[in-house]
């Protein structure tokens, strides 16, 4: 084996760190990570944030010749936040060195090329876009792990499964239920069409999400297996009956559909830390350490526009308030009447 000088690996990464600091970004902003799809950047963000709204309420009225003030304007506002995560991790040069190797023979290139620093950031970029994919859906933010000798990843944050099933029982902030029968359970394209057809009218709602498992019985239900051969590139495996996208999420809750108003969910990041890069590289018993940090969050920015399938009778079709009903949706008559 050739002989490894671990201070030169050390000052390599040092160097490609500062000359290629936003290499780190793809792995945290990367379109591999479903949610980044659908979710609109908000940089420069650290720890919490607020969405200010306005609401404003109907204003046209017949005329007459007097002042008859009609109309109101009401603000709300929404705190959300991110969460500051971490990757401290150990590179045995020896270890490393081997992979590498082959994986200059397999590309046919040369060491200036595909140093082996560049191999061993991309090589952990990869495992941080892997890690938050999962995260970004089932995480579940716990305290506790901060500085613990055995974290677990999915800890470190709040997916979309812990920030719908928050909102689902907030009454302040409350989601837009959709009661959908229980029975539809089994026939997922029923069940899809109930869905869609709880949405209040004029609001854009482009995509609606599912878990994987599923969206994969809802494909194979609508498939005419007897009359004819499957297109397996036909739209309705992504299409609803309406012309809604349909996701099939890995990781999602079981049994829950959600949607949201166009443009709703946010990514929260902060922009300064690229939004990861690499902070420190430490040589210590025989290890490279690499030390990375960054700020990253996701949360809708209006509660009320997202809807949320539910089996649970106590809830009716909307907010479950006649104020907040009139609020958010004056023109839906079936929830104001």
């Amino acid at each position: 084996m050739a002989t490894i000088d671990i201070n030169a690996i050390k000052n390599e990464i040092v160097r490609y760190g500062t000359r290629s600091a936003f290499d780190l970004q793809p792995a945290v902003l990367s379109k591999d990570i479903l949610l980044n799809k659908y979710a609109k950047p908000l940089a420069k963000v650290k720890g919490k944030w607020t969405f200010p709204s306005v609401f404003m309420g109907n204003v046209v009225q017949a005329f007459s010749d007097e002042w008859t003030e009609y109309g109101s304007v009401q603000f709300q506002a929404k705190i959300a936040r991110n969460f500051h995560q971490k990757v401290n991790f150990p590179i045995k040069p020896y270890e490393i060195y081997g992979s590498w190797e082959e994986a200059l023979y397999e590309e046919d290139k040369k060491p200036a090329e595909m140093p082996i620093s560049k191999y061993i950031v991309n090589m952990i970029g990869e495992h941080i876009t892997s890690d938050l994919s999962n995260t970004t859906v089932t995480g579940k933010f716990d305290p506790a792990q901060i500085g613990s000798s055995t974290p677990e990843y999915t800890k470190s944050m709040d997916g979309l499964n812990t920030i719908v099933d928050t909102m689902v029982v907030d009454t302040v902030n409350p989601v837009f239920s959709v009661p959908v029968d229980i029975a539809l359970m089994n026939d997922q394209p029923a069940r899809v069409d109930a869905f869609e057809e709880g949405f209040p009218e004029n609001v854009k709602i482009s995509t609606i999400f599912m878990p994987l498992g599923e969206w994969q019985d809802y494909v194979k239900q609508r498939e005419n297996l007897a009359d004819k051969a499957i297109n397996y590139k036909d739209g309705y495996r992504t299409t609803s009956r309406y012309g809604r996208e349909i996701v099939g999420v890995p990781g999602m809750k079981a049994g829950r559909l959600v949607a949201w108003v166009d443009g709703n969910l946010f990514r929260l990041y902060d922009r300064k830390d690229n939004p990861a890069q690499i902070d420190d590289v430490q040589v210590q018993d025989y290890k490279v350490k690499i030390f990375i940090q960054w700020h990253l969050g996701y949360d809708f920015a209006v509660n009320q526009y997202v809807f949320v399938e539910t089996h649970d009778a106590a809830k009716e079709r909307g907010l479950n308030d006649a104020a907040k009903n009139k609020l958010y949706y004056p023109n839906e008559q079936s929830l104001i009447a």
